[in-house]
């Protein structure tokens, strides 16, 4: 396989995705990792997701890139040979959905083969009500089709641009992994984490399990990468974005003085990078901050959000392929600036030394437990 993460997106969209439905693409991730970080990178599977480390500069905070791997998506709840019915799961647009085409497939499909084929029924008349598919190729007996997608091509490289059904959020799975190989191969003294995140689509489900779980860190600085609806200020072929916050909340300023300060380094050498906030929708990097971890993110400008929204039918998510190659480097260079700056994770060991050694002076305790001890 070639290097890049424009071949490893390929890779991952060779079998489809759809919330809890991560497990096929997350086989493949683990894959591709085995074979190009090897032993430079730890993999762990927890109930939220897969968490990759690479730790070129030993002890110390993370560089934590979070991105998703799953897609909106049908997931079927009867099935017959005349049809099925399906609770829609993920933003896809609802008033473009009626008379388009869907493949079904297994819970854990091997390939893009679908085991059936059928068309979308009319608008259920609730909100969060089961839609209706009519096969026009229905599975075979035996067979058990368990989810949906729309029929539309899994990856298509022209013209400068990358069309999928998945785009949102595999382009950012492949950032992230390909963010780290380049600083593998560097041996770069620097740590940095990805988060390949599950069900992020119905509510950041798999980001929030890692949270409450306690498997992060909070001395760690977190990135959403993924790509997100074009804005006027954040435009397709005009570089990656810098994402100043999202619909829900405004995010950390020290961690995007980072990465205004990588965007700068990269301006020099002729790469493009975009800065706005994009209100367009919400992101992983809300639920981090909400629960008190230091968040920013990165975005790749996209056409046709969720496969439509925008657009007068269901159609491709698009981007341009220079400014996932864009986010990738601004990424890579923020990495190398990490490790110099003073970030949340940095100030608490810095701080927490200094109570550490001045804090007798104050008195007993009444208690044993130090609450500015670092989370690990």
């Amino acid at each position: 396989m070639r290097t890049g993460a424009v071949p490893l997106f390929q890779h991952l969209t060779s079998v489809p995705t759809a919330p809890f439905r991560e497990k096929a693409v997350a086989r493949l991730a683990r894959r591709w990792i085995a074979r190009h970080l090897g032993r430079k990178a730890s993999v762990r599977e927890v109930r939220g997701g897969l968490i990759v480390k690479y730790r070129g500069a030993g002890a110390g905070p993370s560089l934590a890139l979070a991105a998703h791997l799953d897609h909106p998506a049908f997931k079927l709840k009867t099935v017959t040979r005349a049809g099925a019915t399906a609770l829609l799961q993920g933003g896809l647009p609802p008033h473009l959905l009626p008379g388009a085409a869907v493949e079904a497939f297994p819970a854990e499909p091997r390939d893009n083969v679908a085991l059936a084929r059928g068309v979308i029924g009319p608008r259920p008349k609730r909100d969060g009500g089961l839609w209706t598919i009519r096969w026009t190729l229905p599975p075979k007996p035996g067979a058990k089709p368990d989810f949906a997608v729309l029929a539309l091509p899994a990856c298509r490289v022209a013209g400068g641009w990358l069309d999928s059904r998945s785009v949102d959020d595999l382009i950012g799975c492949a950032v992230s992994l390909e963010v780290v190989r380049r600083l593998a191969a560097a041996r770069a003294k620097t740590n940095v984490t990805v988060l390949l995140n599950r069900a992020e689509e119905v509510g950041f489900v798999g980001a929030l399990d890692m949270i409450a779980s306690g498997v992060l860190s909070a001395d760690d600085s977190y990135l959403s990468v993924e790509s997100s609806r074009e804005l006027p200020g954040s435009k397709p072929g005009r570089g990656p974005t810098i994402r100043l916050g999202d619909k829900a909340c405004a995010f950390d300023p020290n961690l995007v003085a980072l990465l205004d300060d990588a965007a700068a380094l990269l301006r020099r050498r002729g790469v493009k990078v975009q800065r706005l906030r994009l209100t367009g929708g919400a992101c992983e990097a809300t639920a981090y901050q909400a629960f008190g971890h230091e968040a920013a993110g990165v975005a790749v400008p996209l056409v046709n959000y969720h496969n439509g929204w925008g657009a007068q039918a269901v159609a491709p998510e698009r981007v341009r392929v220079s400014d996932v190659e864009g986010a990738v480097r601004l990424i890579v260079q923020a990495a190398k600036l990490f490790p110099a700056r003073t970030l949340r994770g940095a100030l608490r060991a810095r701080l927490s030394k200094r109570h550490a050694e001045a804090s007798s002076a104050l008195g007993p305790r009444g208690d044993k437990k130090n609450p500015l001890k670092s989370v690990r």
